[in-house]
């Protein structure tokens, strides 16, 4: 492909993206497979600019003062500052495949983009206007914040204690010249530096690493959970929390793997294969399971669905497809799953909950509307949980008195994670 067919390839993509209802990397890959002619350098090219003007789509509408998906990718090659003018026409010539050629309104436009600095911080941060009072009641650095969230996010893998240790992953991915290091926070993480084709790597494919941000890692070692315990993954999806539990808990005592739709379970089975994890029984019937294990959890991990801000790193589509409707909606059910996961609860047990969201609106206010309904259950505090689940020093970003652990991309170098543990005292 010419590299104007590329552009115009990306500008079809902008442009059928934007109604469809699939996520930015599930369309990439269908694109993929029903256009082979793209090679993989197309592709990667091809991508690259999506993704720039994903993450970049506010400001690349407020220098162009455009919204469609051909203003928005001029707008993106204004922006990233590596095309002048004349690139940009060799680019937009009008021959086939190509886009047509740039209109006198396009050419001043380029020439005359208004500087980002002097744009509003929602601009700037790359973010839906209408979610600045939400993210600000949550972030204090928030612009900080938003421009972390629109860099590119780190490759982390978990190494999974059941098959062997970080010491002996690294030299197995040194050996097919995969350059990693260890984690700064979870020791049982590996952050791999560069590019790298993980899933065909002999530790993936023996199972002794899965692919895991180092805030989800984190997430599963702060759970505390035990070998012996009996416990339930409330909203398992394709198992990620249940694999690391499993290594946890060494293969003893038992994990109920539950989710509302039974789909999102699909994929588990073959990576529990693959771990060598042994004690996780899979439940396809949510409410016969709730029901049947009432009372009886010594954790119940509560992973509830959330507007995923915390991960804008790698879903930079995701913030503009979120709604009041859809935000209003997912508090709703975390409410209802709170109350489940307290159900489920022992007394003298844990229920924890985690979000991938920035939104105090979905973290501390849910808790704090949940524990005003139901005294049973009291938060622990923060430097506790870490020191049982972590093990290393508590690092300067958690306030050891807080009753929850809040994680995000400028202060952890993770992906957004909110946890809180509660205990059940009665």
């Amino acid at each position: 492909m010419t590299p104007a067919a590329r552009v115009q390839s990306a500008i079809d993509i902008l442009d059928a993206l934007t109604p469809s209802a699939k996520p930015a990397d599930r369309f990439l890959s269908e694109w993929a497979r029903s256009h082979r002619f793209a090679g993989a350098k197309d592709r990667q090219a091809i991508f690259e600019l999506v993704y720039t003007v994903l993450r970049r789509r506010a400001e690349c509408a407020y220098a162009f003062s455009r919204e469609d998906a051909r203003g928005l990718v001029l707008a993106a090659l204004r922006l990233e500052g590596a095309h002048g003018l004349e690139q940009v026409e060799n680019l937009f010539n009008g021959a086939v495949h190509s886009p047509p050629c740039l209109s006198a309104e396009e050419r001043e436009a380029f020439r005359e983009a208004p500087c980002a600095a002097t744009a509003p911080d929602w601009v700037r941060g790359n973010y839906p206007q209408w979610l600045a009072p939400y993210l600000g009641e949550s972030l204090p650095h928030l612009l900080r914040e938003m421009q972390a969230l629109g860099q590119r996010a780190p490759l982390d893998l978990r190494v999974n204690r059941l098959k062997g240790s970080r010491e002996g992953a690294l030299e197995m991915l040194a050996k097919e010249n995969i350059a990693a290091q260890g984690t700064p926070l979870s020791p049982d993480g590996i952050r791999v530096l560069g590019r790298a084709r993980i899933t065909a790597a002999a530790a993936f494919v023996k199972g002794l690493v899965e692919v895991q941000d180092e805030g989800s890692q984190l997430a599963a070692l702060l759970a505390c959970a035990r070998p012996g315990q009996q416990v339930v993954d409330v909203c398992a999806g394709g198992g990620g929390k249940t694999l690391a539990l499993a290594a946890i808990m060494e293969n003893r005592g038992q994990i109920y793997a539950l989710d509302a739709n039974p789909r999102r379970l699909r994929e588990m089975p073959e990576r529990l294969k693959r771990a060598g994890a042994h004690n996780v029984q899979i439940t396809e019937d949510f409410a016969n399971a709730v029901t049947a294990l009432r009372g009886r959890a010594d954790l119940v991990v509560l992973d509830a669905p959330c507007s995923g801000a915390g991960a804008w790193r790698r879903n930079p589509d995701a913030k503009w497809r979120l709604t009041q409707e859809a935000l209003a909606h997912y508090m709703a059910a975390q409410d209802g799953l709170l109350e489940k996961g307290a159900e489920l609860t022992a007394p003298g047990g844990r229920l924890i909950y985690i979000t991938c969201s920035l939104l105090a609106c979905e973290n501390a206010q849910r808790i704090a509307a949940f524990l005003e309904k139901d005294a049973r259950f009291a938060p622990l505090p923060a430097a506790a949980i870490w020191a049982e689940g972590v093990g290393t020093p508590l690092p300067d970003f958690v306030a050891g008195d807080a009753p929850h652990v809040f994680l995000t991309p400028a202060r952890s170098a993770t992906d957004g994670f909110f946890i809180c543990v509660m205990e059940r005292r009665a």
